[in-house]
């Protein structure tokens, strides 16, 4: 198996476990008040900063219509706004609201919890080696061209 096939697999299976052990469990922290892809959107805005309506649709690899119904839910919700282009009215960026960033706050308060009683079962060297891989990968996976 050629090194690329292995990090394909590599990247695949640790993706599936991120989704179980990580994921699943987050989930429970916002699962009342969001669906997967409005807390994701809102993470993501929170992420990468204020953006075009267009290179959030491209970011969720949905369509321009999927993107604007998901962003209009989350508008009724009070976490994010337009604010449209005043030389070009076509042009939508869309932003945090200040509601949307105490949510967040509150949600890794909330996450913080729910992570340390499932990394109890590790010790300080185990969580310093895990923690000292994972900035690794996202130093290496940022690199990546896509």
């Amino acid at each position: 198996m050629s090194i690329t096939e292995q990090f394909l697999q590599q990247t695949i299976n640790f993706s599936l476990l991120v989704i179980e052990k990580v994921i699943k469990q987050l989930e429970q922290t916002y699962k009342s008040d969001l669906t997967y892809s409005e807390f994701f959107a809102i993470s993501a805005v929170n992420y990468l900063g204020d953006m075009k309506m267009t290179d959030f649709a491209d970011i969720f690899g949905i369509q321009k219509q999927q993107a604007t119904r998901l962003i209009n839910k989350l508008v009724e919700k009070g976490f994010i706004k337009r604010v449209y282009d005043d030389s070009d009215r076509r042009v939508v960026m869309i932003s945090l609201t200040s509601q949307a960033k105490s949510y967040l706050e509150g949600y890794v308060a909330k996450s913080i919890k729910q992570i340390e009683k499932s990394l109890s079962g590790f010790s300080d060297s185990e969580l310093q080696k895990l923690q000292r891989t994972m900035e690794t990968m996202s130093q290496m996976l940022a690199r990546i061209d896509v």
